[in-house]
Order: C-alpha cells, then structure tokens, then sequence
C-alpha cells in the first residue's frame, strides 16, 4: 500500500478522471499544487471520495469545486474529508445543518422551455394573469433568441445547471456554427461531465475556426493526456504555450508528464514557470 499517491493512482483508485483530479490539485483542495511530482495523502484520497460522492449524486463536478473551495475557507484546522457533507433537495450542505451553507446556489436550475418556428428559435409565450375582464389568460409574445443571447444565457447557466447551459450553448450554435468561443466552453463542460469524445469533437471543431486559440489546444491536450496519448498531449500543451506563454495549466501538465516520462530537468523547468504565473491564489479552470 502506498503511503502517497500520484495523480494518476489517485484517479484510478476513486475513480474520477485524471484531469478532474489535477483540477481539485490546482484549486488547492487536495495536495500542493507547485509539488512536482505531486503526492496526495489519504486524507486527500478521502477528500477526492467525498468529490466523487457528490458529482455521482448529480453536481457538476465545477459546482462541486466551487462550493467546497469557499466551505474550506472557513474550516479551522479541520479537513473536508471529516465533514459529513450530503446534497439535500437542490443544494449542498453539512449533515444536521438547517440550511443550505450561506451561498449556496440551486444547483438544479431548469431553464425556460423553448419551442421552434419556421426554423428560428423562440421562447414559449408567457400567460399574463387574468383580468376581471378577461377570464382567460393573455398570452405575451417574445422575441426571437439570437445566437448571441443563448451564448450569453449559456455563461449564466454554468454555474448554475450545466446540463442546461450545454443545451444553450447547442442552440447557439445551430444559429451560428462558425462560433468557436461557443465550442471551447460547450467542450468544456462536456469534458466535466466525462463526455471525453464530445468533448474532444467540439475542441477540434473550435481549433479549426481557430487555429491561434491557445485554450482550445490546452484543451485538446486535456483530452489526449486523459486517454494516455502522452506524446501528442506534449505537443498539444507545447503549441499552446507557444501562442501564449502565460497559460499556467499547461506548464502545469507538461511539468507532470515530463516527469512520469523520466525528464526531469524538463518538469523543473515547467513547473518553475508554472510557480512564476501562479503567485498568490491559485487559477481556476
């Protein structure tokens, strides 16, 4: 039995994705990030447990990270790991509490329904109350929902409901395919939700509208180093520094594959540089 883990081993012990685990590493949650290679103890191992627990409870695992992240800030010498933390109804809260924690938003949001016409999409009519008048309700058109507006829709649902800001982003994009933004952060969210091969679909979908994006070759790296496609995830990683040399994740994942692949002198190089971008709190994906 180990008496540290990798994040590899971890992921494979839990059951979460690797990426998902070195997300919780980076937000602080579990291990030291600047740690190269990073070991993760058992408490990290029970923390990453109670991660588990709540996304296969049906939190989206950004949400879960968030939440834990602003709870960990009022803890006291105490680990998440021995906090007895459950999803009740449609928040998050600490067993034998009231109340959701103060904050905590409705994780299972349901968006307005949608209906279509003549090709274009619309939102559904709203019943105005009935008058004294008028016994029967009054129906108020709507304008039409411009790509545009399902994107700016699809950024207030992510942190809310992702299974509905997935389904604005998919809208949006019917109304415009050519929107790469559109497909980065659809991508993304497919990622979180452990869709690798949607997710991987709308990165390269992305990358060929634009191919000087350094997020969506970050992202594509992401996924090639998930499946354990090492060599493509450094060249995917390496391009995406090369376009933007401040993007400390990827320094971040060059600096572990390097040293799982026996270069050291590599991985002290990244992670040096991934310590310089990161001063002070760390990044969140």
């Amino acid at each position: 039995m180990w008496s540290s883990y990798s994040a590899r081993q971890a992921a494979q012990l839990i059951g979460l994705s690797e990426s998902a685990v070195r997300s919780c590493i980076r937000d602080g949650l579990v291990g030291v990030a600047t740690d190269i290679p990073v070991q993760l103890t058992f408490r990290d191992l029970a923390t990453l447990r109670l991660i588990k627990r709540l996304v296969d409870g049906g939190l989206p695992l950004a949400n879960v990270r968030r939440e834990l992240l602003r709870i960990a800030t009022t803890l006291q010498g105490q680990s998440l790991s021995e906090l007895p933390i459950e999803v009740r109804g449609s928040t998050l809260v600490i067993r034998g509490s009231a109340a959701a924690a103060v904050g905590q938003m409705d994780l299972f949001a349901v968006p307005a329904p949608i209906s279509s016409e003549a090709g274009q999409l619309h939102t559904l009519p709203v019943p105005l109350p009935a008058t004294a008048e008028a016994s029967n309700p009054v129906l108020q058109p709507v304008p039409i929902v411009t790509a545009d507006e399902w994107f700016m829709r699809a950024l207030e649902l992510e942190d809310s409901d992702s299974r509905a800001a997935i389904d604005a982003y998919r809208r949006g994009l019917r109304l415009r395919p050519d929107a790469s933004e559109s497909w980065v952060n659809l991508g993304r969210l497919l990622a979180e939700a452990s869709d690798g091969a949607g997710a991987a679909e709308c990165f390269r979908t992305a990358a060929e509208l634009d191919p000087n994006d350094a997020t969506t070759h970050y992202n594509l790296g992401v996924v090639a180093q998930d499946d354990g496609r090492e060599s493509e995830a450094i060249m995917l990683y390496r391009r995406a520094i090369e376009l933007d040399p401040s993007l400390a994740e990827a320094h971040y994942n060059l600096a572990t594959l390097f040293d799982q692949t026996g270069d050291p002198r590599a991985a002290i190089r990244h992670i040096n540089e991934y310590r310089k971008l990161t001063k002070g709190p760390h990044r969140t994906l």
